[in-house]
């Protein structure tokens, strides 16, 4: 397994840079730990990413790697740090209050059940799209969607004490 070019790898952030830093920064809700990640992620694609070249999606491949950094990351903070009183929300539709929730519901699954959120909620994937890139059955993906959404409604109610 090798890495890329310099130029490669330029290329791919000139292209998807901001994308993975926005990505880190939602998942990491720090922007230092987002810059950290978002340069761990291009390092290793400088070291380790010849798979980006047969990816189906170079944005994937980097989203995959993204996600990997950055739980990585917040394995190693202690204490976890609130979010930003004036953070904005990652889509007009969604109110800051709901998403804060849907990340303190993320903060207790298995990291394979939040990349199925991010994929969902975040970057706005179909259930099909979804079962794709993790292997599941589209059933499978629809059924752990609902599961996170309940979770997350419970969190906002302030049910779960």
């Amino acid at each position: 397994m090798g890495g890329l070019a310099h130029d490669e790898v330029a290329a791919l952030y000139e292209a998807y840079g901001h994308l993975v830093r926005r990505r880190c920064g939602l998942t990491l809700r720090d922007a230092a730990l987002a810059d950290d990640a978002l340069q761990e992620v291009f390092l290793k694609a400088l070291r380790y990413g010849s798979e980006v070249k047969s990816a189906a999606s170079p944005l994937a491949w980097l989203y995959r790697v993204a996600d990997n950094c950055c739980y990585t990351l917040r394995k190693k903070i202690t204490a976890p740090s609130p979010p930003p009183a004036a953070e904005p929300s990652w889509h007009p539709v969604h109110h800051l209050e709901a998403r804060n929730g849907v990340l303190a519901a993320l903060a207790g699954l298995p990291e394979r059940d939040v990349r199925v959120a991010m994929l969902a909620f975040v970057d706005g994937l179909s259930q099909g799209e979804i079962a794709d890139e993790v292997g599941w059955s589209r059933q499978t993906v629809n059924r752990k969607l609902q599961e996170i959404r309940e979770r997350a409604l419970v969190r906002l109610r302030g049910d779960d004490d």
